[in-house]
């Protein structure tokens, strides 16, 4: 679950960084809005989001119904899938007659991502810790790093798949954030129907 969630969250950087060059309108009245811009849209989420994420969060726990670790990475996928869901809205029914959508779409699409993010990573490494033997911490820590890194290259893979050789067109980014739409959405709903299961092997571990 988590080298499936790195490898589509980072298209943050890569295929929806060419989408915003090549597809986007990045033209608000008369000024462009810079590419990588964009790229601040996470971070300034992530401030934004993660206080009330927490207040959500423990208030869920005070009534007994806050979600498992897996539930909360089947939350995460969904996340992630719901940003490319509004990609593909927009790629097939905001597109000009420059064969351009509009700004937002994509704005948008980082902040529910982010959601997406805060649901899986803050608790990545708290699990391993928690779960792994006290002698195998160190390893299990870098085995979880390294499931990152393999997200990442596969995500370079996808954003190379998704721009093609030609660079990225509208029907080549509706194809490829289509089945990030379709893979993610399925993965989540696996896993939330796996969560019972996975949860009796975590023996209690929250």
């Amino acid at each position: 679950a988590n080298i499936l969630f790195w490898m589509f969250f980072e298209q943050a950087g890569s295929s929806f960084s060419f989408l915003a060059e090549k597809i986007v309108d990045r033209d608000i009245g008369g000024w462009e809005f810079p590419i990588g811009w964009f790229q601040s849209v996470n971070p300034a989420a992530i401030v934004l989001i993660a206080p009330l994420m927490t207040i959500v969060w423990a208030s869920l726990d005070r009534k007994g119904n806050e979600p498992s670790i897996p539930r909360k990475f089947s939350l995460g996928l969904l996340g992630n899938a719901l940003g490319f869901m509004l990609l593909m809205l927009a790629l097939t029914n905001m597109v000009d007659a420059n064969n351009m959508i509009p700004l937002w779409p994509l704005a948008l699409c980082y902040v529910v991502q982010t959601c997406g993010e805060l649901c899986l990573s803050p608790i990545g490494l708290s699990m391993v810790t928690k779960l792994a033997p006290a002698h195998m911490v160190g390893a299990t820590m870098g085995a979880w790093f390294m499931s990152i890194s393999l997200g990442n290259k596969l995500a370079g893979n996808l954003a190379a798949s998704i721009s093609g050789k030609t660079g990225m067109t509208v029907a080549s980014a509706l194809d490829g954030f289509s089945f990030s739409f379709y893979l993610l959405t399925g993965a989540a709903v696996v896993l939330f129907f796996l969560s019972p299961l996975i949860n009796k092997l975590m023996h209690g571990v929250k």
